[in-house]
């Protein structure tokens, strides 16, 4: 899945019009609705009379020089804002994904308590959890997002970063839609949560712009979870209902009608296309028994 997800990664912020430009509107106008509310000072913050009437004075200026230069700074700066919000998107998909070591470490109670909270609910369930299904990553998205990884290897035996490109090419008109559109709530997410960034900048000149960040970020922490969720979910289903179909298109039969780990495995194989070849066997060495002197 970290293949994918790195390839993913690049694209999270590439939809400009829904993702930056949108939302640099309220950006714009919590900019200028800062610069009006700033010098009355933390206790007038919400004031709406001050707030009108400074507007007011902004628009008799809007139509002279000033006010030109006025509104192109502004759109310079949300134009500079959302290309931050850009690369800070990407930062949030990174720090998600938990793979870091170092967020490991610092992270580690918390994995420890996911991985007690899973046990213990298996246990009450009356089964167990396999090893490789526990939590093991820094963040609960990151742990949604290897399982795919381990589902996939265990009950089938294939690598799902290669296979994966092979199948995306399987699929029928809707499968990609559904995959598609769990991707862009997750991206959508990552970028929203990156905004918050902005608006915690505008914190110092008025406050309520923190309580917007703030919102941003645990809306855009759960949206995260849920895009997270309906996008592993959308994969390992193209996995499910596409995997014959891959193994009949590189030439795999299926003794059994379905595929098994033995043939998911010479799947990997094929598609990995040699990159990984089997250790060649060494003969022992046989001693040949001295014969006695005559």
């Amino acid at each position: 899945m970290d293949g994918i997800l790195t390839e993913l990664g690049k694209r999270i912020a590439d939809r400009w019009f829904a993702f930056l430009i949108l939302p640099g509107v309220p950006f714009a106008a919590a900019v200028l609705v800062a610069w009006a509310m700033g010098p009355s000072g933390a206790a007038h913050a919400l004031d709406l009379d001050i707030l009108v009437r400074r507007l007011d004075a902004l628009g008799d200026t809007a139509t002279t020089t000033r006010g030109a230069v006025i509104g192109c700074l502004l759109l310079g700066g949300v134009v500079v804002a959302a290309l931050l919000v850009r690369e800070v998107s990407l930062a949030v998909h990174r720090l998600w994904t938990g793979r870091s070591n170092v967020l490991c470490r610092v992270m580690a109670p918390g994995t420890r308590r996911r991985r007690r909270i899973a046990l213990e609910a298996a246990r009450r369930g009356g089964y167990a959890v396999p090893e490789r299904y526990l939590p093991r990553r820094a963040t609960w998205i990151g742990d949604r997002f290897a399982l795919v990884d381990e589902r996939v290897a265990a009950q089938y035996g294939i690598s799902l970063a290669r296979a994966w490109p092979r199948l995306w090419q399987l699929h029928d008109l809707r499968s990609p839609k559904i995959v598609t559109a769990a991707w862009d709530e997750y991206a959508a997410a990552t970028v929203r949560v990156a905004w918050a960034l902005p608006y915690a900048a505008l914190a110092p000149f008025w406050w309520p712009a923190a309580l917007i960040a703030l919102a941003l970020v645990l809306l855009g922490w759960s949206q995260g979870r849920r895009g997270a969720d309906d996008f592993c979910l959308a994969c390992e289903a193209a996995v499910d209902l596409q995997l014959r179909r891959l193994a009949h298109m590189v030439g795999v039969p299926l003794p059994h009608k379905r595929v098994t780990v033995t043939e998911g495995r010479e799947i990997d194989r094929v598609l990995a296309k040699g990159a990984y070849l089997p250790l060649p066997r060494t003969e022992p060495v046989r001693s040949t028994p001295r014969r006695a002197d005559p």
